[in-house]
């Protein structure tokens, strides 16, 4: 109930009063108890309330017979989580993506044209595309969803060429709960200065900026859109060629804020929305952040805890940059252990080197040059050996010039 009060206040809402029922099922036709209705429309011309938030999602049936009876805007926890989308939308992108989300989980609900709203102007749930729905039918809908889908298609396409000019980079995402920190610790790695706020979804974007170390081969970061428990699908569904970040990245880093009291739920929630992008069998570093927020004894007993479940995870605070250069220093141990495709032409007195990469990394192809006199061999190398191998193959060829 925190958390949704969180949402309403970022939906740019003010939160009155809130209300729980306790009870073994829902009630079909209004969610909740008819006496607890009757309690919270009592409560609500009392206090000259306009909106009701569930947290829960309704069946379009219940949200009608609750706005009946209140005479309220009625709004389930995926309509908040929309709007706080749509109004933090800034590309056309994010634009498109929310409004297909939007579009398709109101063609779902099938509203009747969302006769509740029809009275209402403005407001959470009716904000973005929301005011233009009461007019149009379900075929004007699905017809708009298909364009938005092929706009989508048309961006997907430009980030994936985008993405193959830089495919011989190291990728990382950071991914977490929304408000974990992830901006801020995007920002310190990357010396950028993308925008952050202490609020729910402030990220929609996935920003991607090198991070350059002395020595060490370019990293690629991004910035990923924040999850949440209870992610509606249709905006996972929506956001696909944002979250392509995700999915196409060699390492995530999954930021956490440790001052959080709830914070196994929001990893395990976290973890969830891994699991349905199908990316959790990645390589995941944990980053706890935020330890600038707990009192010194808190922070160490937390600390054995989660590290007792997590041995390779790194404690931060992005926001005045305290241990940062460890978690660097667990970047480029993660880079010294992974594979690079590479392409070789290895002499053929070399024999060792080809019985090597047989029995230490993952060849593709194996190709005879017989002009050069050389094999072309395109393996994947775990990238400690890759400098080994090269020396090799470059003292041949000058001792045999």
């Amino acid at each position: 109930m925190e958390e949704l009060a969180r949402l309403a206040d970022t939906a740019e809402a003010e939160v009155v009063d809130t209300f729980v029922q306790g009870r073994s099922r829902p009630v079909p036709a209004t969610f909740i108890g008819k006496g607890k209705v009757e309690e919270i429309k009592a409560e609500a011309d009392r206090q000259s309330v306009g909106t009701l938030v569930f947290n829960d999602n309704l069946t379009p049936a219940q949200a009608r017979n609750i706005a009946k009876m209140t005479h309220c805007n009625v709004v389930d926890r995926t309509e908040l989580i929309l709007d706080i989308f749509a109004l933090h939308a800034r590309t056309k992108q994010a634009k498109c993506q929310v409004e297909l989300a939007q579009l398709e989980y109101n063609y779902s609900k099938l509203r009747n044209l969302w006769q509740h709203l029809s009275r209402i102007q403005g407001g959470i749930g009716t904000r973005g595309p929301g005011e233009k729905q009461i007019e149009v039918d379900r075929r004007e809908i699905k017809k708009k969803i298909t364009i938005l889908k092929d706009q989508l298609k048309v961006i997907e396409k430009e980030t994936l060429v985008k993405r193959s000019k830089r495919s011989d980079y190291l990728s990382i995402s950071l991914v977490g709960y929304t408000n974990a920190g992830k901006s801020t610790l995007f920002n310190r790695l990357t010396k950028e200065d993308i925008y952050t706020a202490d609020k729910l979804f402030a990220t929609l974007d996935a920003t991607s900026r090198a991070l350059f170390m002395e020595g060490r081969e370019n990293v690629i970061v991004t910035d990923t859109i924040g999850f949440i428990d209870k992610l509606p699908h249709t905006l996972v569904s929506a956001f696909h060629s944002t979250l392509i970040e995700v999915d196409e990245a060699d390492l995530l880093m999954h930021v956490v804020d440790i001052s959080n009291p709830v914070i196994m739920d929001y990893i395990h929630s976290v973890e969830n929305v891994l699991k349905e992008l199908k990316v959790d069998g990645k390589n995941i570093l944990m980053v706890f952040n935020k330890t600038d927020r707990l009192k010194t004894v808190q922070l160490a007993f937390l600390k054995k805890k989660l590290l007792g479940i997590y041995p390779h995870a790194v404690f931060i605070s992005a926001a005045f940059d305290e241990n940062l250069d460890e978690l660097t220093e667990r970047i480029l141990y993660f880079i010294e252990k992974q594979k690079k495709k590479i392409t070789l032409e290895v002499p053929v007195a070399l024999q060792n080197i080809i019985s090597f990469l047989y029995d230490n990394a993952t060849v593709h192809e194996k190709a005879y040059d017989e002009e050069k006199g050389v094999f072309r061999i395109v393996a994947t190398v775990p990238r400690e050996f890759i400098p080994s191998i090269e020396r090799q193959i470059e003292a041949y060829r000058v001792d045999h010039l």
